[in-house]
Order: C-alpha cells, then structure tokens, then sequence
C-alpha cells in the first residue's frame, strides 16, 4: 500500500543558521520579513513588479556551487534554501551599494523635506561608509522640477530607483514618467509635452524612498518628526481608503495611504488625499440659535425644549429626521433609535443631497460621502423621493438635521423650524432654530461602512478644540427630557453595547474589537464538503 504523503504548504528555509516556516510564493524580503528580519532595499515595492536594479537587498545564497551574492527581491524562496542576510560580506555590499548611491547625492538633509523618513538617511546609519572616497566633483541635475499639479522633483536626490516610472506604467497606465539618458546623466523626466498629471500622482510622492519627489501641498509645512499619526479612513469617498492621519496640536496636515488589501491596497487618490483640508475648513465651531452664539449646554436645552413643545402641540408625526451619509454610524444609529424610543416615530430619512462626482474603475467612487452604505444597513431610508415627500407633508411642524444640507433641502425647509447638527458651517447652520457643531472623523472614535459592506473605524487623533461634540452624544441630550430614564452615553463603546443587539449584522461585536483593517459584513456561507477523488483515496490509504 501507498503511504500517506505528507505536504506541506510552508517551505522551511534556513536565515543565518536558523530554521523558519514561511509562507510559500514569497520572495525572501517578504519571507524575512515575516519571521521580523528586514532585509534593506530601494526599488522593490510589493505593489510593483520587481526591478532589481538598487542592488541594496543583496544577500548571500548557499548553494551547489557554494555561496554566491543575490538580490533578495527576485529570489523566491522554496523548500530547503539556505541565506546569510547579516554577515560582514553582506554588510560589505551594503556599504559599497551605499556609497555608490551617495556618490552624486547633493547631501543636503537639512532642508530636504523627506528629513526624518529617508530610506538613505535610515540605511546610512547602519550601511554608511562615513568617509568620503570620491575626488571627482558631484554631477549636478535639476532641482525643484514641477512635474505636475501635486508633485516636485528633484533630479540631484533620486537614486533612480525606479518606483515612480512602475506606477505610473503598471498601476495607473498613464507613462507620464520615464528615465531619459545612461550612465551618471540618467535622471527621471516626463514625456516631452506632458505633466505627471493623473488621479493617482501623488502616490509617486509615498512611495518614493528619498527625497527626489515631493508633495507641493505638505512641502515645507512641517517636519515629520513633529507629527503625530493614527490610523483613520479616508470619508472622501464611499470607498473608504485606509490611511494614515498626520497630525500636531489638533491640526492634520495630510493623509497618506494605509495598506489594506481588501480595500485599497497600497494607494489612495488625490482627491481623497486631499480632502483633509475639510477638517479645519469652514468649521461650525459654536452653537448658535437663530444664528445667535449661545453656549453648547444652552443650545442642547433649547433644542429638547423645541422638541418637547412640538410633540405636546402637535403630537409625534411632526417631527421628522434626516439622517447623513456623511455622519457616522452611531451617530445616525442614535438619531434613528432615540426618534423611536422618546417619539415612538420611525420618520427618518436621508438621501445623498449634492455629493455625487467622478468614478473610475480603480478606487474613486461617485458617492463622495463615506457612510450610505451605513445607512441602508440601519434601514434608513435613501430614497430622494420618500424624503421630499415625507418633507411635503403638512403634518411636519419640526426637522432635525443631522449634517444634511442642500439649496433643495432649505426650500422644502423654509417655512419648517430646524434643528441642525453639523461640521460645517452652511447656510442652514446659520439659518436653523437651533444649531449644534459635531465633531468631524478625526476627533472622534466611530465607524462607517463602505460601499463594500465593510465596517471600518477611525481612531479619534485629536480632541476638538470648539464646543463641538459627538452627534451621537448631542443627539442624545436632545431626546433626553423625553425619557423617562434616560442612559448616559459617555463613550462610543455605549453606543455600541445598544447597537449591536439591535442591529443584526453587529450582533455580539463592539467598537474595540473591530480590527484596523475593518471587517467585511457579507455573510459568508460554509464551503460544501469535498468528496474524495479515486487518486486521493488511493494516497491516503
């Protein structure tokens, strides 16, 4: 009889004398890495094809023939390999792959804007020569090269790497970049006539690991070690990136993409990377009724004094929600709970009002707001129509706005009294009964669920530094009078001890143990059971 064969789906290689399972079809970069080895390198990025040309990711390889030098980016690793990653020869190739890089480089870190996160100021400190060989004077290139919209270049810093030239070639085919001449004259320019000019330009400037392409937006802003950084998602879009947040003393001064390979991968687009300026843009910073400042507290009781009035007059049909795709899931789970809960009413609509822009079919969507998704899995209605005629019903003697607002929705509006919980100020902040500022996504912990039914949360980066507050917890004292034992909800977690046991697809899980990388919320169905081939049958007996 045939013995059971035993095959394993990890190959077993040898770093440094020592033994590791990894994963296979990696290459050994990624494997090293993977056990907490890191391999130094340029060029390769695991979004691009692999180049090759850098140099600095030599390792040795035992072999047949004996030890020889390779290149750790295009060797993938198989069963039984054997690699020296941290030897005095390997250390020695470094320095040499090192110096010839620094050869023609201007040295110029002090006013460089990549300071504080440069692959050669980083590999320089662990690879560095630190005596200058050269007696040939430095080959200069240009500087401070407009390149397109988003991005500078300067020639003297690249090292020619070649990641910029892959992405504009492999991920958004639009070849604006190309490397024109040989030897020490070569340098990265755009095609005569062209700029680099494409929705996508500035990942050119995250991925670059020196300081030859920089940001004009972020350039000389700030210094990197100032900065501060959470995980957060872009609310740009209903695609809902993943990013990183920079901040300092509660002000963001840029997005930059975070890796999730069921979103977004590596990048992020312009549009959405910039659309951080929304942050500190036209905030709603005071509470105000009839466009009068009054203090939070004041205007909270104003508004549950509305509230409360017109339910005693008019009963609980006049008052109607609108609920936002641009407002967090809490805080459009409390408008719809609390409208139930004190009023007994379920008239809470919403539609998407003025944010609909370009798509493509890479990562731009044409809803340009972060949650409708979030909405529909609250039942909340987004029909455009159910909304204008809910609106038109005579019955209506009150709205409560939760960040709505369009020239459409303040006609129906005019003659209605509102109450309105926004981020911005807009013409009905200023025109509302009452008017609340809320928090945007960076100064609060909350989630929203992308057009891909995935759940994703942003971590608060920075208290607000207004009277703004949670909608959720504002929401909360306005229904508040109406209850006869009203919960207090201190913390997102609150919202979400509530949520995930009326909502279904939330059943059992809380804000704390989503995972940074968010959690898709389509049902998954169990595989069918495999019925066993003659040839398996055959194997394992």
């Amino acid at each position: 009889k045939l013995k059971k064969r035993s095959i394993s789906a990890m190959p077993t290689i040898k770093i440094d004398d020592v033994e590791y399972d990894v994963e296979a079809g990696q290459n050994l970069i990624q494997a090293a890495a993977s056990v907490g080895i890191t391999i130094p390198h340029y060029c390769y990025h695991p979004g691009l094809s692999v180049s090759g040309n850098c140099r600095m990711c030599l390792v040795e390889q035992k072999g047949p023939r004996g030890t020889m030098a390779t290149i750790a980016c295009n060797t993938f690793v198989n069963d039984g390999m054997e690699f020296l990653v941290d030897n005095d020869n390997v250390k020695k190739m470094r320095q040499g792959v090192m110096e010839f890089l620094l050869l023609n480089h201007p040295i110029d870190c002090p006013i460089c804007d990549q300071a504080g996160e440069c692959g050669l100021q980083d590999y320089y400190m662990d690879y560095g020569l630190y005596t200058n060989r050269s007696t040939v004077p430095k080959v200069h290139k240009a500087k401070a090269v407009d390149v397109g919209p988003l991005v500078k270049l300067d020639q003297e810093r690249c090292i020619l790497c070649s990641r910029c030239v892959r992405f504009c070639d492999e991920i958004t085919g639009t070849n604006e970049l190309v490397i024109t001449q040989r030897g020490e004259k070569s340098r990265i320019e755009t095609f005569p006539g062209r700029e680099l000019d494409n929705p996508y330009s500035a990942n050119v400037v995250d991925i670059c690991p020196v300081g030859a392409l920089t940001s004009k937006d972020f350039r000389f802003k700030k210094r990197v070690w100032f900065l501060s950084t959470t995980q957060s998602i872009c609310t740009g879009c209903a695609k809902g990136c993943n990013t990183y947040l920079d901040f300092e003393q509660g002000t963001t001064y840029r997005y930059r993409p975070r890796f999730n390979a069921e979103v977004n991968e590596w990048w992020m687009c312009d549009e959405g990377r910039l659309s951080y300026k929304a942050l500190h843009q036209d905030r709603l910073d005071i509470a105000m009724q009839k466009g009068a400042e009054l203090s939070l507290a004041k205007a909270v009781a104003a508004g549950a004094d509305l509230i409360q009035r017109t339910m005693q007059d008019h009963g609980k049909n006049a008052v109607l929600a609108v609920a936002s795709s641009t407002a967090s899931l809490e805080d459009n789970f409390m408008l719809k709970h609390l409208m139930l809960q004190a009023l007994g009413s379920e008239a809470v609509y919403s539609h998407n009002y003025d944010h609909i822009g370009e798509a493509d079919a890479f990562l731009r969507m044409a809803d340009k707001t972060p949650n409708t998704a979030g909405l529909q899995l609250l039942n909340i209605s987004t029909d455009k129509e159910a909304l204008e005629s809910a609106l038109a019903n005579p019955e209506i003697k009150l709205v409560i706005s939760l960040d709505a607002d369009s020239d459409a929705l303040r006609q129906q509006l005019k003659n209605t009294p509102v109450i309105y919980l926004g981020v911005h100020q807009t013409a009905l902040a200023l025109s509302a009964d009452v008017t609340l500022p809320i928090t945007a996504h960076a100064e609060h912990d909350a989630c929203y669920v992308n057009a891909e039914q995935r759940l994703q949360k942003v971590n608060q980066a920075y208290f607000p530094t207004t009277e703004a507050r949670p909608a959720w917890k504002l929401i909360s004292g306005l229904f508040a009078p109406l209850l006869t034992a009203p919960p207090l909800y201190d913390d997102v977690e609150d919202v979400w001890s509530l949520m995930n046991t009326k909502v279904d697809a939330l059943s059992a899980l809380t804000f704390y143990e989503i995972p940074e990388g968010g959690r898709s919320l389509i049902p998954v169905s169990e595989p069918e059971a495999e019925t066993p081939s003659e040839a398996e049958e055959a194997v394992n007996s």
